[in-house]
């Protein structure tokens, strides 16, 4: 079986125990010493008609802030795909296009 492992500063998928689906930055992985991840900016992927879309994890949280999740919640970490990583950029980014 292979086992892609995921790095500081790449963006990330992660299922929680609660079934919410998030994307983010992987700021911190400190699973197997402290029990915990921090993601930043991270973004909870949604479903409408037009298929799925992120939107913020957390409406009271400022745009650039991270958020401390601990392991027991955590199901599954992973690369995510190139498409929807892309989107999240997009999404995060400071910089505005005219």
């Amino acid at each position: 079986m292979l086992v892609n492992v995921v790095k500081k500063g790449e963006i990330v998928s992660l299922r929680l125990s609660t079934g919410e689906e998030l994307v983010g930055t992987l700021k911190e992985d400190e699973l197997e010493s402290k029990g915990y991840v921090i993601i930043e900016q991270p973004l909870i992927v949604g479903r409408s008609e037009k298929g799925f879309g992120l939107m913020p994890y957390m409406m009271t949280l400022q745009p650039e802030a991270s958020a401390k999740i601990t392991q027991t919640h955590i199901m599954t970490m992973a690369a995510t795909m190139e498409e929807v990583a892309k989107g999240y950029k997009k999404q995060t980014s400071k910089i505005v296009s005219i």
